[in-house]
């Protein structure tokens, strides 16, 4: 499941490398192989691992590693060594695999020469496995049909199971359908085949069951909350006692026109967001995009907790001084927990969030561009006074 999840994320990010070239970009890095376009052709042997993401998938150069495969077509007709992972709209293994096959699609199709070394998973509208399996065979489908052999155990969840003059299943059979499924003595004796009827949910009994979950689950989820807010109390205590001019700085330009502030905040996050989309764009940038994810999350947890302390230090003088570090410490944690709560309100506490996070980017942003202009002040007027060349 992990890997098959890997796919998918992998494809996510080389999906967007189509712009680069209509017959695909193409990426060898440490033995691996990265492909995506609008055919994504694997046409050269594989030291070691291949990916490839687009419209026509299609591997026909022998990988040596493992097969990482997503688009509408997707097709492997030449061996792969290792597993293969393959996802699209309909995916075609005609290809020698030594490992596992994981597939999905509308329509699933094995036909290779020769039987699957591992296991297979495959999940689709129709399926259809003319390939002999070593291992065992987990298949999910409306209708599937068994043309070859599986020496481990099969285990089919759908509507309609048939089996070809080849079919035989040397482990137990185990379906899970709406109506029973005869398995023929030649697929497999009686004794080795089991049937489970899938019946409608019981819906009463089922939303009992989740309420029980969610009642179970509540206490890490409070816990959960409670060690973000101590995080975030920890961060802004460090900052307030060990960096006073700073805080100072952000309050003085948070209370200055903050209209403007969350203006300039929305640009601000935006660009750091848009860092992730301009990395993936670029083919190097691919291997960059983990530590640019880990600057988001850090910019945003600060952002969010420098328009929490401002908004929380303008109430609070509303109402009494804010003149000691013990004082605006108080105001931190009691801001951090009523936000928490507010952002909890479905729609407006979501709102209410990015304020505050437009808050604190553009209290940042406009502090360190102003400390940026003050320390690029001297050469602009000296540039100012030196005549232009002629």
């Amino acid at each position: 499941m992990y890997s098959f999840v890997r796919l998918l994320a992998l494809s996510l990010l080389l999906l967007p490398l189509q712009a680069l070239a209509q017959d695909g970009a193409r990426l060898s890095f440490g033995g691996d192989q990265f492909t995506a376009g609008q055919s994504a052709l694997v046409d050269t042997a594989v030291a070691r691992d291949v990916f490839a993401a687009g419209y026509d998938v299609a591997v026909r150069a022998p990988v040596s590693g493992d097969a990482h495969l997503a688009g509408f077509n997707v097709s492997q007709v030449a061996d792969v060594a290792g597993d293969l992972y393959a996802a699209g709209f309909t995916v075609t293994v005609a290809g020698n695999v030594g490992g596992d096959v994981t597939a999905m699609g509308n329509t699933v199709s094995l036909a290779a020469s020769q039987p699957v070394a591992g296991n297979l998973r495959a999940v689709g509208q129709t399926v259809t496995i003319s390939s002999g399996i070593d291992g065992a065979a987990l298949i999910s489908a409306q209708t599937a049909t068994l043309g070859s052999v599986v020496k481990g155990d099969l285990n089919f969840i759908g509507e309609n199971l048939a089996f070809g003059p080849g079919a035989r299943v040397d482990g137990k059979v185990t379906i899970r359908a709406p109506r029973p499924i005869e398995v023929p003595a030649s697929v497999a004796a009686g004794d080795r085949v089991t049937y489970e009827q899938l019946v409608s949910p019981d819906y009463a009994s089922e939303a009992g069951k989740t309420a029980e979950h969610a009642v179970r689950s509540i206490w890490p989820a409070v816990w959960g909350v409670g060690l973000w807010w101590l995080m975030l109390l920890v961060i802004g205590v460090l900052a307030i006692t060990l960096l006073p001019r700073l805080v100072q700085s952000l309050q003085s330009v948070g209370a200055a026109r903050p209209l403007r502030r969350i203006g300039v905040g929305l640009v601000a996050f935006a660009a750091v967001i848009g860092l992730v989309p301009v990395l993936v764009l670029t083919i190097f940038g691919i291997f960059l995009v983990p530590f640019a994810l880990l600057f988001v999350v850090l910019a945003c947890a600060l952002a969010h907790l420098t328009g929490t302390y401002l908004v929380g230090v303008r109430v609070a003088r509303a109402l009494t001084s804010v003149d000691s570090n013990l004082t605006r410490v108080g105001v931190l944690a009691v801001s951090i927990v009523v936000v928490g709560l507010l952002g909890m309100i479905p729609v407006i506490g979501w709102l209410l969030t990015l304020v505050l996070l437009w808050l604190g980017f553009g209290a940042m942003a406009a502090l360190m561009m102003s400390r940026q202009a003050g320390a690029d002040r001297p050469a602009m007027a000296a540039a100012a006074q030196t005549p232009e060349a002629i």
